[in-house]
């Protein structure tokens, strides 16, 4: 039996020609609609957690959803390979299987090809350096209210520049509207950058839950 969406199993192991960083077993969303052989042509990953979901073109009904094995995918279409490095919070497409697939974010929040800057995750620093970062339990993170403060981290560089001194800002931001089917939130920030020119008080943006660092 395939496992959960990124539950992996210590005890996999994987081939060199292997092309996720996740495991072959690690469990991913479908229909028995690609299962009974019809082209793959919307592939995407969960913001919150990495989960893979595969599709057909075609609209398909929940009835029919299955979680299979990542590798029973691969199997059936490895051009399904060239997405191994989507990253969260994206979505690929194409019109039929022999199609480039073109790529396209699928979350609202910023990005630094378009916004200049982006926001880090609190939960990776908790778990990189939980002797420094405590962070807000995830029940206050996911039910913040209007009118409420947060504080984030905002980067001035690429998502995967090595990382360099003076780069991060950490700022206040009210929350202004409260998005709970997704756990997200539009937010406005209250002060300005002490370090950088891309955004000022007052700039509007949406943020997670996994943002949140701290709350007053």
């Amino acid at each position: 039996m395939p496992q959960r969406p990124n539950s992996p199993d210590p005890n996999a192991r994987e081939t060199s020609a292997w092309p996720f960083s996740d495991p072959p077993n690690v469990g991913v969303f479908t229909t028995r609609i690609v299962i009974a052989g019809e082209p793959i042509c919307f592939a995407c990953r969960d913001w919150e957690d990495c989960a893979w979901t595969f599709l057909p073109r075609r609209v398909t009904e929940q009835k029919d959803a299955m979680v299979v094995g990542l590798k029973e995918i691969y199997d059936r279409d490895q051009s399904i390979g060239a997405l191994a490095d989507l990253r969260a919070g994206w979505m690929a497409s194409r019109s039929d299987r022999d199609s480039p697939w073109m790529r396209a974010r699928n979350h609202p929040f910023p990005v630094f090809a378009d916004d200049r800057f982006y926001l880090d995750i609190s939960t990776e620093y908790e778990r990189l350096h939980p002797e420094t970062y405590t962070i807000p339990s995830k029940q206050l993170r996911e039910n913040l209210v209007v009118g409420g403060f947060v504080k984030l981290i905002f980067r001035f560089a690429a998502e995967i520049a090595p990382r360099q001194n003076n780069e991060c800002e950490r700022m206040w931001v009210s929350v202004a509207e409260v998005d709970l089917d997704n756990y997200r939130y539009r937010g406005i920030l209250d002060n300005d950058p002490l370090l950088h020119t891309e955004i000022a008080c007052g700039h509007e943006l949406w943020f997670h839950a996994t943002h949140v660092f701290d709350y007053a």
